[in-house]
């Protein structure tokens, strides 16, 4: 299946999507972005072939099948619910909202409209984390005792950029905090019914750095350690019975390293491409289009995730 793709927003993300349709040759419908000149300037670089002046040209447009939302995550639910009401499928940026009561706003609103609204999270569309999730539920891993996810960069403190202004949704949780978390349920057998959060914040009072601790029924537990201000490996760990695997650079991940405790080998595991990432976004979106039911596993994914999110912020007001 293919469709008409409208960009909304012309940011680094957008960018990178546009250049994905153009290296799998593929035609971008639409372009929207507040600057014109932002707007006219990339429908040049990627061959757009519409170049929209508004959201509502973009959502009366009935050639526009499914936009990608690429603006800040503040912004997120109003473009949204615009576009699904509209009859648009929406794809969205990371994170899909601020909160679980606006992602369950969105989810019904699409279910009434007969759309498809996901969640753009590299992770659980790479083929690689397939894999990797396929070998654990074959059992190669044993039973899965422990999870570990590590994510963080220094970011420069600067009250106005989106990381630590409260206004435009910062904070680490949003930012590498979804990573983080959605990294740790997408390996888990179950929803984790224990979650322990320890958070330290920015002047600007959003959370700047997090340590999370999840445990299920099942006896897994998992801690994700996401900073604003401490370089940290993109790193995921599943250690399980019969062994481990690491994911280096997880979220976009082509490889990884699976320890064998019976043997005491490591093997070499393979699949897919990190420069097609966002590309694979697309195509499960197309093909969740195609057949809705396939859209269940996706859906509990990200519900769980914001759940979690709820639970980390319970435990955060506990601290204060």
């Amino acid at each position: 299946m293919t469709m008409n793709w409208t960009i909304v927003g012309t940011g680094v993300i957008a960018h990178e999507m546009a250049t994905v349709f153009n290296k799998n040759n593929r035609e971008i419908y639409g372009v929207f972005s507040r600057n014109a000149d932002k707007v006219n300037q990339f429908a040049a670089d990627y061959g757009v072939i519409h170049q929209f002046n508004s959201l509502d040209d973009v959502f009366s447009d009935d050639n526009v099948e499914a936009v990608y939302i690429a603006t800040p995550h503040n912004t997120h639910f109003d473009i949204a619910k615009q576009a699904i009401e509209h009859g648009k499928h929406v794809l969205m940026e990371k994170a899909i909202t601020l909160n679980k009561a606006d992602l369950d706003q969105l989810e019904d609103l699409a279910q009434q409209h007969n759309v498809i609204l996901l969640e753009a999270m590299t992770l659980v569309h790479m083929p690689l984390a397939k894999k990797v999730k396929a070998m654990i539920n074959d059992g190669q891993l044993g039973k899965i005792k422990h999870i570990s996810v590590a994510h963080g960069s220094v970011k420069p403190y600067d009250p106005k950029n989106r990381f630590f202004n409260p206004d435009l949704g910062g904070g680490v949780l949003l930012d590498m905090g979804v990573y983080g978390i959605s990294g740790a349920r997408y390996f888990m057998s179950d929803q984790p019914d224990n979650v322990q959060s320890f958070v330290d914040y920015a002047p600007t009072g959003v959370d700047e750095q997090a340590v999370t601790i999840l445990h299920n029924q099942a006896g897994e537990s998992a801690m994700v350690s996401v900073s604003l201000q401490a370089k940290q490996p993109k790193a995921l760990t599943i250690s399980g019975t019969k062994g481990y695997i690491t994911i280096p650079e997880y979220p976009r991940a082509q490889s990884a390293n699976f320890y064998h405790v019976d043997s005491d080998t490591t093997e070499s595991i393979t699949e897919g491409s990190t420069e097609n990432a966002l590309f694979y976004e697309i195509l499960d979106f197309e093909s969740i289009i195609a057949d809705p039911s396939n859209i269940q596993n996706y859906k509990t994914m990200t519900d769980d995730v914001f759940t979690i999110f709820e639970q980390m912020k319970i435990s955060w007001s506990q601290q204060k």
